[in-house]
């Protein structure tokens, strides 16, 4: 897959599953987020994204294999008690 994809896929991604929601909320109505911390919080999802990504598809075996383990180790102990994620209507009629 090609850098520019690559690039779109992280920022699209960023905003249906970050910046389009509750955040973006909390944000425009000035109550925990100033735009110095919303820059920091988007600059960071969007390289954590984008590395998923480019492990995805199109990393090396090794590559895959690692972050095969990471989202195990991840699965495993986190989250574990939280509601299992429902597609959102809105998303899906883009």
């Amino acid at each position: 897959m090609n850098e520019e994809v690559l690039q779109n896929m992280s920022r699209a991604l960023r905003h249906l599953v970050f910046r389009n929601g509750i955040v973006e909320e909390l944000h425009s109505e000035g109550r925990c987020l100033d735009n110095e911390t919303m820059k920091i919080l988007n600059k960071d999802i969007n390289n954590r994204m984008y590395t998923y990504l480019a492990v995805c598809f199109g990393g090396d075996e090794i590559e895959l294999e690692k972050l095969d383990k990471t989202i195990n180790y991840l699965a495993k102990y986190y989250g574990n008690d939280w509601d299992k994620a429902e597609k959102m209507k809105i998303l899906m009629d883009l």
